[in-house]
């Protein structure tokens, strides 16, 4: 089973026919409360609890089943970007300033995080660096191997050290 995010609130998740071979099914049988037993099961695994209808499209040539999906946003997002210039490029071109947003450095690279809901800022910093994964977890690898610099209002704490020129 794959899922892959497309949007802000929804994710679809690719059951193969493999995967329903293992369960003793084939796609024309999978049913409404069974699909939603395995995508909640899926989305749980991956911490994208489910929220609100489903709506399941099988393919006829058996070659699995779609399950679309709306997921909760994660509470926060984090963008990694490699180098302090591309994290100051991304901070300026900002449409407005964000105080819910940390600072932190983990495995050689700056992570600025952002509201989970906030999806104008997340487009413009997705421009300048490196959207992180909600799946790898990564407020917790921060709080166990990342070093904090800013707990908050990241964005105006760099441009006030670091205005435009």
């Amino acid at each position: 089973m794959t899922i892959q995010p497309i949007g802000a609130g929804s994710a679809v998740l690719y059951i193969t026919a493999a995967d329903l071979k293992e369960r003793g099914l084939t796609p024309s049988q999978l049913t409404l409360e069974g699909a939603l037993e395995l995508a909640r099961a899926a989305f749980a695994r991956e911490g994208m609890p489910l929220e609100g209808p489903i709506e399941i499209e099988a393919y006829p040539e058996a070659c699995g089943v779609l399950v679309f999906a709306r997921v909760a946003p994660p509470p926060r997002q984090w963008f990694s970007f490699a180098g302090f210039e591309e994290l100051l490029a991304a901070v300026r071109a900002l449409p407005a300033l964000c105080q819910d947003s940390a600072l932190a450095w983990l495995d050689g690279r700056f992570w600025l995080s952002l509201p989970g809901g906030e999806r104008g800022m997340a487009a413009c910093l997705s421009e300048f660096g490196r959207t992180e994964d909600a799946g790898t977890h990564p407020d917790a690898r921060l709080a166990e191997h990342g070093r904090a610099i800013l707990d908050r209002d990241a964005p105006a704490v760099l441009l006030r050290h670091f205005p435009p020129v």
